[in-house]
């Protein structure tokens, strides 16, 4: 029983360590909150519709949604709330170096983040796919990429599996994130661009303009985490708790089906990652060829 208490002592005390820490991070921003009391710095993307677009002083999408409901369980209003774009570049340093407090939005778990952050997740699951030309009937399949140059993000899984599957029949080349992807798809400099089915449904809605589509089954799947600094255990149990009651309580549905639902995507059981408990979800959530 001594022993149960301690454990719990010592899980209270990372926890408060990380609060102050993320409480910092915000006080020490100039100009940017519109609260008195402490703030909260959040990195995000600011140009994914539907999940993480900034139009003037205005931040939208299910990610937000996501990073304002974590902070709102932290103790954080709205308002005490600063978001900070963050280049992919540039991630470890600002999150260890207390620049942000937590990172959310085109960030997958993978073996190879973890080395460098902690997550806190996963909050999305997503079947890599393939967005190719409309007039191109020639990709339908992974095995049709051999031959062909094919754009990904920095990080995603999607480049060692292409990598594994096909070796050197396939021309990877990664860029710092998917809408950088699909200009050069669309400017023909690539013929397909490989992410996740969410992000996909996402860009070809707002970007693609009936020029650009979505093609063959998915062949991995990327698990999207909150991100905090390296050896935070106390933050990770907290927001990981404050991730499935969002999803318990309905909020996590409906705010999905209310941002990436417009674009047309057709949110799944498959989505959520429901079946990953708060203290597997590091574990679980890998690279791997996930299919239905």
């Amino acid at each position: 029983m001594r022993v149960a208490r301690v454990a719990k002592f010592a899980i209270a005390i990372a926890l408060m360590c990380s609060m102050c820490l993320l409480a910092a991070c915000g006080n020490g921003l100039q100009g940017a909150a519109q609260s008195t009391g402490p703030t909260v710095t959040i990195g995000i993307s600011t140009d994914l519709p539907y999940l993480s677009l900034q139009e003037g002083s205005k931040y939208s999408g299910f990610d937000v949604d996501v990073a304002k409901y974590v902070a709102q369980q932290l103790g954080y209003s709205y308002k005490q709330i600063i978001w900070k774009q963050v280049p992919p570049d540039e991630r470890v340093q600002d999150l260890n170096n207390g620049v942000v407090g937590m990172i959310i939005g085109d960030y997958p778990i993978t073996a190879q983040n973890k080395q460098k952050v902690d997550f806190a997740g996963p909050y999305l699951v997503q079947g890599q796919r393939l967005l190719v030309s409309a007039k191109d009937d020639s990709i339908n399949s992974l095995a049709d990429l051999a031959g062909k140059s094919v754009c990904v993000t920095d990080g995603s899984p999607a480049e060692q599996v292409l990598q594994s599957a096909l070796g050197s029949a396939v021309a990877v080349h990664a860029l710092p994130s998917a809408p950088q992807c699909v200009t050069e798809l669309l400017d023909g400099s690539a013929q397909a661009v490989s992410a996740g089915g969410v992000m996909l449904s996402t860009l070809n809605k707002f970007k693609g303009d009936g020029y650009l589509k979505i093609v063959g089954p998915r062949f991995a799947s990327e698990y999207m985490g909150i991100a905090v600094k390296k050896d935070s255990p106390g933050l990770v149990y907290q927001i990981n708790k404050d991730i499935k009651l969002m999803m318990s309580s309905g909020v996590w549905e409906r705010d999905l089906k209310a941002t990436v639902g417009q674009s047309g995507y057709e949110v799944t059981p498959y989505n959520m990652p429901s079946s990953l408990s708060a203290q597997d979800s590091q574990e679980t959530a890998n690279e791997g060829t996930g299919k239905e």
